[in-house]
């Protein structure tokens, strides 16, 4: 049996139509939400739990082992380093034992930067907080984890997943 040239063509055709297709769905694994409100979009793994405030102004990723998250703050108009300053703040005055180990500038797709290591009731946590200003609102990405577990989490996959439309 021989295949035309014809059918070659329609044939990769059909193969990069869904390879594209798959691409463009994002990480493997990975939902993606929306904030058309707030104006922007992150992805976490599928199996985390996610909620919503009702007014939209705050996201919530849970893992299912419930010791790692992401929240998402969508935040009146102020500088990156004032809203890093107010989380650190608000972070350290619920726990007895906070250690800020970063309060930077940053260079590229966020302003500002902190880490952080904490006690809550679940035992020590590490959690980093990007902090990224536009016209209209401060965006803040907080990642929050066990410490011992930390590094294992898909932070840097769902950090890099954010976007403002």
């Amino acid at each position: 049996m021989r295949i035309n040239k014809k059918h070659w063509f329609l044939l990769f055709g059909l193969i990069v139509l869904v390879l594209s297709s798959a691409v463009g769905c994002g990480q493997p694994g990975f939902t993606k939400y929306t904030n058309e409100l707030g104006g922007y979009s992150i992805s976490h793994p599928l199996n985390w739990e996610s909620e919503v405030t009702d007014d939209g102004n705050i996201f919530i990723a849970t893992s299912p082992s419930r010791s790692a998250s992401v929240r998402v703050d969508v935040i009146s108009p102020m500088t990156a380093q004032e809203a890093a300053q107010r989380w650190g703040m608000a972070v350290g005055s619920g726990s007895l034992d906070f250690a800020l180990l970063e309060n930077k500038p940053m260079e590229g797709s966020w302003d500002w930067y902190i880490s952080y290591d904490y006690e809550a009731e679940g035992g020590r946590f590490h959690g980093e907080a990007y902090f990224k200003s536009a016209a209209d609102h401060v965006y803040k990405l907080d990642t929050a984890g066990d410490m011992a577990g930390y590094d294992s989490y898909p932070f840097p996959t769902i950090i890099s997943s954010f976007k403002l439309k």
